[in-house]
């Protein structure tokens, strides 16, 4: 994924991201491999919380590690489909300053103590 290509917006707004490919805009019918990404991407989210589900509840361990791996795949795909898309420029994301990245951390760093169990 190329995170130093950047784009403006209509309104000025700097963002990471490329533009959107034009041989993926057609207006019609035929399903475009964007169509087939998007459909893809959205199907391996929702295989992603089934199995997480089904692998919180497993009582046979051999079972939940072949669950464990088939999720890893599901993952791996899912991250390859958004990667694929945000090259298309389907996805893009506003740049942040160190600042901002900063604070974000802290916020999520700080939900760690609100957590039932805390992790190490």
């Amino acid at each position: 994924m190329d995170t130093q290509s950047t784009v403006t917006s209509r309104t000025g707004v700097q963002k990471i991201g490329k533009q959107p490919t034009e041989n993926m805009k057609m207006n019609g019918p035929e399903i475009t491999p964007k169509d087939m990404l998007y459909d893809s991407l959205t199907a391996n989210k929702q295989g992603l919380i089934t199995y997480q589900t089904a692998i919180n509840e497993t009582i046979s361990e051999d079972l939940k590690n072949l669950m464990l791996v088939n999720r890893d795949r599901i993952q791996w795909a899912q991250s390859a489909f958004f990667n694929e898309l945000f090259n298309m420029g389907e996805y893009q994301a506003e740049t942040a300053t160190p600042p901002q990245v900063a604070d974000a951390y802290e916020i999520f760093n700080g939900y760690r103590s609100q957590l039932p169990y805390q992790q190490q």
